[in-house]
């Protein structure tokens, strides 16, 4: 039994170490909105509301929308990347195995060890931060101003439908 923990203590460990664990995948609910008059009423001032691994839910009349903050989106991005690379290596893995149990010799078993090895060797897809706001330096305000901006909109020609 004392060998069973220890294996069983190992194999939780090796799965947290290959997870990373830098993200919980847990979410909790942020606000609501139950239309998109409602959402656009409450400005994106609202926005700010939804927490780190918060939700927002924004129910239309065509649909249900779920509203991540965008840390939490590269990094569940990356979680499924990740995701899509290891079931692509676990399906060269079964063929391996079946392609050695089927021809139990040297080459075959090497080649089962060396597929296998390859998935525990790729490296981890990198999670980023997101993008960064955008902003104007005092500079660039200050060399745009209004006066620089003159539009009569008598002369500006509506698009035709």
């Amino acid at each position: 039994m004392g060998s069973m923990t220890t294996v069983m203590s190992s194999t939780n460990e090796l799965t947290d170490a290959f997870a990373g664990g830098s993200f919980v995948p847990s979410f909790v609910a942020g606000p609501v909105w139950t239309s998109y008059e409602q959402f656009r009423r409450t400005g994106a001032s609202n926005l700010e509301s939804i927490p780190q691994q918060g939700v927002a839910t924004l129910r239309t009349k065509t649909g249900t929308f779920r509203i991540l903050r965008d840390d939490d989106f590269q990094k569940m991005l990356g979680l499924a990347s990740n995701i899509h690379r290891i079931q692509k290596g676990l399906r060269i893995v079964m063929q391996a195995a079946r392609v050695a149990v089927q021809h139990p010799d040297q080459e075959h078993l090497q080649l089962l060890m060396h597929s296998a090895s390859m998935i525990a060797e790729s490296p981890v897809l990198p999670e980023r931060a997101g993008h960064e706001t955008f902003e104007l330096t005092p500079e660039e305000i200050a060399n745009q101003s209004p006066e620089d901006v003159a539009f009569e909109l008598n002369d500006i020609q509506r698009p035709k439908w």
